[in-house]
This record gives structure tokens, sequence and C-alpha cells, in this order.
């Protein structure tokens, strides 16, 4: 009767435990810290458990959890003692990437005004993948793999610069790590003028980040021109996160911030939070899609991204032009020629060409604003010695032909691409078009 009472004691114990790790991680884990703690409790739980069931002497199951303990903390010890010494970046290992956050990219490290850099001399290798393409579930392009290479300062540049002619400042249209560094438009630049130009673009900056890349690593070194490239697709969205961002990292040490976001711990963490849902085409982007002929005849398919037409008070407008006077002011006084780039979106550019057919009744609804227009009388505002620059003409141009300067998947330039904005800019820098027709719209307003 005894061993009978005894084992129905045990197998209550085991089932009470057993509804408690069941409440525990059936509830799930809604933050990282939270699952910290789940797993802490599941452990010490475990050895509770063991504990009360086993027959060994106390002291024992003592000896047992310490030696257990102290030879799992040592391994996992170790194993970030990688990541501090950064001799392992996890993110690389485990591929834990998330959009929503910045740092958890591989190679980069915390900044706590410019909020993330790439990583000095950080490089990698990968296939082709559009984000529309992505977003599509469409697979990678290993025929169009990429290596990129960043410089001392965590910019894309193929060498360590100490002076350059020209310096272009922006984001990934200007970055392009999706695009071989012999077809940047840098590099093309470069070529055409027979110059040294930096590439100091950054994907995910915005104005506000521009200006302190201009202070810290572009006015160093002595260019004669600056071209600031403006993005309408993203840049004044950037305008207003930039704020909240900048407050979240208020106070962080940099270290610390580098270091758990290398670590073992974080990336294992993000892999319970990843969608395990096999992907699900993106059914409006699907909808955005239109049909490009190309110069010889032949038709493909070509997707915007649902964001490309919408519209910002002219108050954030504004708000850019106050970051482009600082910039502009900051040339002047080293008698530095101040270039402002509008690039466009795809959208701008394809929508009215006799070459492509929209596929959709809303696509074709869509309304351009007069962004271009405006940002130009913004900077007339402040000076007619700013010089500025639509690329949306020359892209036109060039596309009509049937010549692809977007990517078909994704929201950013082909080569092609880069190749007419790098010659337009050339040609309006070398013929002074541009300080003319700053002069010209000036005297019309």
């Amino acid at each position: 009767m005894m061993f009978i009472r005894k084992h129905v004691v045990r197998i209550a114990t085991v089932a009470l435990f057993g509804l408690g790790f069941g409440a525990m991680w059936w509830t799930g884990a809604s933050s990282m810290r939270h699952l910290i703690d789940n797993l802490i409790a599941g452990y010490l739980l475990a050895w509770g458990l063991y504990a009360m069931l086993s027959n060994l002497p106390r002291r024992e199951i003592g000896k047992r959890f310490i030696v257990m303990t102290v030879t799992v903390g040592a391994c996992f010890l170790s194993a970030e003692a990688t990541a501090v010494l950064r001799f392992v970046d996890y993110r690389s290992v485990f591929g834990t990437f998330e959009r929503h956050h910045a740092l958890s990219g591989a190679g980069r490290v915390f900044d706590r005004e410019l909020l993330w850099l790439h990583e000095p001399y950080y490089q990698f290798e990968a296939d082709y993948e559009g984000n529309l393409g992505r977003a599509l579930c469409l697979p990678r392009d290993a025929s169009q793999r990429v290596a990129v290479r960043y410089d001392r300062n965590g910019f894309r540049n193929a060498a360590d610069l100490d002076r350059a002619d020209m310096v272009v400042i922006g984001d990934s249209y200007i970055e392009a790590p999706m695009i071989r560094d012999k077809a940047l438009s840098t590099t093309v630049l470069a070529d055409l003028g027979d110059r040294t130009v930096a590439n100091l673009g950054h994907s995910g900056y915005g104005p506000q980040q521009e200006l302190a890349v201009l202070k810290r690593f572009g006015l160093p070194l002595r260019p004669e021109v600056v071209v600031w490239a403006f993005f309408e697709g993203n840049d004044l969205s950037n305008v207003e996160e930039y704020p909240g961002k900048a407050a979240r990292v208020a106070g962080q040490h940099a270290f610390w911030q580098d270091f758990w976001f290398r670590s073992l711990s974080r990336n294992l963490l993000a892999l319970y939070f990843r969608p395990q849902k096999e992907c699900v085409p993106n059914a409006r982007i699907q909808e955005y899609q239109a049909e490009f002929n190309d110069e010889k005849n032949s038709s493909s398919p070509v997707f915007f991204a649902p964001s490309e037409v919408v519209s910002y008070p002219e108050e954030t407008v504004r708000e850019v032009q106050s970051y482009l006077r600082q910039a502009y002011e900051l040339c002047r006084d080293r008698h530095i020629r101040f270039m402002v780039v509008f690039i466009p979106e795809k959208y701008r550019v394809y929508h009215d060409l006799s070459n492509v057919r929209l596929s959709t009744d809303e696509l074709r609804s869509w309304t351009m604003n007069d962004l271009p227009r405006l940002l130009h009388r913004l900077l007339a505002d402040l000076s007619p010695e700013i010089e500025y620059l639509d690329l949306t003409p020359a892209l036109k141009a060039e596309s009509r032909k049937g010549i692809a300067t977007y990517l078909p998947d994704d929201t950013h330039w082909t080569a092609d691409g880069h190749r007419v904005a790098a010659e337009a800019i050339h040609r309006t820098l070398s013929s002074g078009k541009a300080r003319q027709g700053r002069q010209d719209f000036v005297a019309s307003q």
C-alpha cells in the first residue's frame, strides 16, 4: 500500500510540474526578456522536480546542480567570449537580421549619432535578392552575386581615402549593396571626371544622419564638390522617425550594444521569434506591377512599392531644408561647391512612358506630387549658389529607349540607372547648368 501511495505521489508531482511547464510555454514569449525568464525558470523547475523525485542525498543533488550549472555557464561564457573578442559575429552564423532593427544586420556597429554604421573593413558576398522580390517570395539570383567591402570608416570605397575631389552623400541609392563596385554611380563619376570620388552613402540613413556624415567624414576629405543625394522614397519619413530612434538609444553604451547584437544569446533568442511559416507573396505588391518593353521589344514585369506616392506635409520638407541649409553653409565657408540631387521613385520615372503598361486601374490612378519643384523652390529660398539637379528627366529619357534604369523586383537602380545618374551629375557639374538653373529659378519666382 505504501509503495502504491509513493508512486501516486510521484505521478501527481510530475503531472503538476508538467502542467506548470505547459502553462508557461503555452502562453509563449512576447519578448526576448520574457523568453530568457522562461528559460531560467524552466531550468530551475527541472532541477526542482529532479530533487523531489530522486532518492539521492540532498547534498549529492546540490553538488550535481552546481557542477551542471557551472559547466553550462562556462561553455556559454566561452562562446560569448568569441563575440566579445570579435572572433565570431553570430548574426552572420544564424542569419538573424530583423528588418525593424538595423543593428541586427551582420557587420554593423552602434553609433550614438548615426545609430548604426558598417564595421570597419567588413565584407560579404551574397546572391542578389530584391527588396520587392523578397516580399514576393522570389528566389535569390546566384548569377548576380555581389561582393561588398567597406573602408576603415564603414563606407563603400575600394580603398581608404585621406583626400577626395568629390564627396557623394546619400542612402542605399549611393551605397547600393546590390550593385557591383565597378557599376556604382560614384565609380562611374570617378571615371568620367578622372578624379577621386568618395562614396559616403549608407543604407537607411536620413538627412540628420547624412549631415553628421558630412561633418565627420566628408569635410575632412577636403573635397572641391559635395553632392547630396535626396531620395524622395524615404528621406522624408526618416526625418520624422530619427528623433524617436535617437531617444531610444540615448544613454546606451556602445560596447554593450555591439556585444549584445553580435552575441550568441541574442541571436539564439532571435531564432525563436523568427516566423516559421512558409513565405506568402505580398498580394498588394503583386498587383502593383507593369510590363516594361526593352530596346529589343521584349516584355518583362516590373513591380512598384505601395509607398511610392505617399505625400508628406510641407513642414517635413522644410525640416529637410534646415539640414540642407546647414550642409550648404558648411561647404560655403570652405569654398566647396554644393549640389543637391533629387532621386525619384521608380513610379515617377516609369508611370507615363509609352513602353510601360501599368497593370491595374489602381496603379494608373496614382498621382505624382510636386516634390521635385517644391524642393527646388526651398533650396532657392536658401541661396542661388546651391546647385540642384532633378534626375527624373535623365532617367525617363533612357528608360523610354527601353533601357531599364530600375531593378524589376527592387526599388533601386540597375547598373544602367547608376550610369545615367553619374553621367547627368558629371554633365551638369561640367557645364555649370545646375548653377545657372538655380539663378534662373530664383529670377522666375
